[in-house]
């Protein structure tokens, strides 16, 4: 099921006119990073526009189109970064379950021409709500609010 979301809509076109890389842009790495689940070689960044509640990105610092182009000590933290993220994600949402993808080309769904793993937590359906109708998930926390209580210790 697809849902109309104004905003996204106008950054997915924003980003396929510009040259810039989205993930490579300092301001957006400041608005978005979560400092404590970070490396030297991986950011940690909230989602601007989540799929559902807890959606972290695991983007490598350096600009990489393909996980062929990975060096080795990228490599190597990568699962530690990965690991840090999912159990900072159960403790804040109370879940052992998640999505963790990666999409690589424009026909994959990919967006940005930068890879990056999205990483979500998945909770029990929550029964006679807001889902009565559809699989629909609707988002309680804002990617500014959860990146304040991943970066509050």
């Amino acid at each position: 099921m697809k849902i109309y979301d104004s905003k996204r809509a106008k950054y997915r076109k924003s980003i396929s006119k510009t040259k810039s890389c989205q993930f490579c842009d300092t301001g957006n790495i400041k608005n978005q990073q979560c400092q404590s689940l970070s490396g030297e070689f991986w950011i940690v960044m909230v989602n601007k526009y989540p799929y559902m509640d807890g959606n972290l990105m695991i983007i490598p610092k350096r600009h990489v189109c393909d996980i062929e182009k990975l060096n080795g000590n990228e490599k190597t933290e990568f699962f530690d970064v990965l690991e840090k993220t999912k159990k900072k994600l159960e403790e804040i949402f109370k879940t052992k379950d998640f999505n963790i993808g990666l999409n690589i080309g424009k026909l994959s769904g990919a967006s940005i021409k930068h890879i990056h793993w999205q990483i979500i937590p998945r909770k029990a359906k929550i029964q006679n709500s807001t889902n009565i109708f559809a699989d629909i998930e609707v988002i309680t926390i804002s990617p500014l609010e959860l990146k304040k209580l991943i970066d509050k210790e």
